[in-house]
């Protein structure tokens, strides 16, 4: 995910900027660079690590990410090597055990292929579309937020007009493995006003419906900065709504990181619950999209120093 954000970034000429945890940034400039927004989502691929390889070849493993274990069973998985090698394999279940089964017969033809302990592994299914413009994938975690990003990038190059502050747009590793890549992520950007974008299951999503977090364990988002959110949605024909959950995310450490960053997490809807593969309308990327493009049109050195609390 790392590399392909770079190569988009590179293709729209944008300046790069990276952390040492494997967050990456692009940066637009502005006509003055005293202010940056920063919007996020995470780039983190949920799946798992191998624990222990067994005499017989099959190897344990531990879930990293946002998947309950028995959600693996029978699934195809592509492993990846230290060297970036990848290997097929599926999960079976071995009486109450969930193992990870690479077609080797011993312990020593794994090692020999060069497979170890620690390496990790994803879920190998391909994205799908379905009927009314409807995405199934696994990990809309960080795709959706990603793909709401490089849109928003799309839009800010068709509107040409430059900007009054710079605007960086990009991903956030180590952020489904307790937000780490959050504190980084905000060091090395070091903005003034920070949006994150966020998955949610939503019981009933709504059409032409906005959904702004309200609230979560770790943060309550800048209150000023969410009422513009309200008002930009509004301004633009769509309904916002509240959304509150118990689950961190990376707007927990962001607000909290450098001096205080005023931040917002806006949330798109996921159709499941507790899946691996899920689903999601293209149109909630498309609406989530034009209501940020229309809080940075309207955003003025004013506000930002308002959000912060220096105005």
């Amino acid at each position: 995910v790392h590399d392909f954000l770079y190569k988009e970034y590179e293709k729209r000429n944008l300046s790069i900027i990276k952390d040492r945890l494997g967050s990456i940034f692009g940066l637009k400039k502005g006509n003055d660079s005293s202010y940056k927004i920063m919007i996020s989502s995470n780039i983190d691929e949920s799946g798992g690590m191998i624990s222990d390889i067994r005499e017989d070849g099959l190897m344990e493993f531990l879930t990293i990410g946002l998947y309950e274990k028995s959600l693996f069973e029978q699934r195809i998985v592509k492993v990846l090597n230290r060297r970036h090698e990848e290997y097929t394999g599926f999960i079976v279940k071995n009486e109450k055990e969930l193992l990870l089964d690479a077609g080797y017969g011993s312990k020593e033809e794994v090692l020999n292929a060069g497979i170890q302990i620690g390496d990790m592994f994803v879920v190998d299914i391909p994205t799908l579309c379905l009927p009314n413009k409807e995405i199934l994938s696994k990990n809309l975690s960080n795709r959706a937020g990603l793909e709401a990003g490089l849109t928003v990038l799309d839009k800010l190059e068709e509107n040409k007009e430059m900007l009054p502050f710079d605007v960086v747009i990009g991903g956030i590793s180590h952020s489904v493995t307790g937000q780490r890549g959050a504190i980084t992520a905000t060091t090395a950007v070091k903005p003034d006003i920070a949006v994150v974008i966020d998955v949610a299951y939503m019981k009933e999503p709504k059409e032409n419906t906005v959904y702004i977090r309200s609230f979560d364990k770790s943060m309550l988002p800048n209150q000023m900065l969410k009422q513009e959110f309200y008002e930009v949605a509004q301004k633009k024909g769509y309904i916002p709504e509240g959304h509150v959950q118990l689950e961190a995310t990376d707007g927990s450490f962001i607000h909290k990181s450098l001096a205080g960053t005023p931040t917002v997490v806006l949330v798109l809807p996921l159709k499941h619950k507790q899946a691996i593969l899920n689903s999601l309308k293209i149109e909630h990327i498309n609406n989530l999209s034009d209501v940020i493009i229309e809080f940075i049109k309207g955003l003025t050195a004013e506000k930002i120093e308002k959000f912060g609390f220096k105005g």
